[in-house]
């Protein structure tokens, strides 16, 4: 099984990409195997009418992410709280990644704060992120609050610190059971009727 962690901070080096790397060591010892795409380092431009179209410059672009993403049973989305709101890049991403790379495929929603926030993108993405892509974010959710202060190297720091890790590990084993239960529903076919590839609003 193979988990996506998209990182949905602006920045090169981000406490979202910190909390990326620590949640795909945790699947890796859970022995799953893991992909990462980090849009502070991947940057994708604004979406476009034009990559409906495709071409050379889009394929260039999207190909090998639309690969991966296929290739993927589940995602991890973490976005960090921007003013209230969810990344522009996070939401970019779903303008460009629909149903074929995420149908039907669970998603942990993960928020970041360098304060006391987070829920409001987690909020935000749960209304807003699913209709076309039909991605299916799951009940458990994480919240990374002042994240500065945890999942830094050694021991645990605080008791926060040491929550959160147990925490996620929970969390990530729930998405593993969703990602198993959701495998089946796509081979079984029901979903693929051409006549409804968009959700309904």
């Amino acid at each position: 099984m193979k988990i996506g962690i998209i990182v949905g901070s602006h920045r090169k080096e981000s406490q979202s990409a910190k909390v990326g790397n620590f949640l795909a060591q945790k699947l890796k010892d859970m022995a799953v195997q893991t992909w990462t795409l980090d849009l502070g380092k991947t940057p994708l431009p604004i979406w476009q009418e034009s990559f409906w179209d495709g071409g050379p410059e889009w394929d260039s672009i999207w190909k090998p992410i639309d690969s991966e993403l296929r290739g993927c049973e589940g995602f991890v989305t973490i976005s960090p709280e921007y003013a209230g709101m969810a990344s522009p890049a996070l939401k970019n991403f779903f303008l460009y990644a629909g149903v074929a790379q995420l149908g039907h495929k669970p998603s942990l929603l993960v928020g970041v704060s360098a304060g006391r926030g987070g829920a409001f993108p987690v909020d935000e993405l749960r209304g807003s992120s699913y209709k076309n892509s039909k991605l299916c974010h799951i009940p458990e959710q994480l919240l990374f609050r002042d994240t500065e202060h945890l999942l830094n190297p050694g021991d645990p720091v605080s008791q926060e610190d040491s929550y959160i890790r147990e925490r996620s590990a929970y969390a990530l084993r729930v998405l593993l059971g969703y990602a198993e239960a959701l495998s089946e529903v796509r081979e079984s076919g029901v979903t693929d009727d051409p006549r409804f590839k968009n959700g309904m609003s």
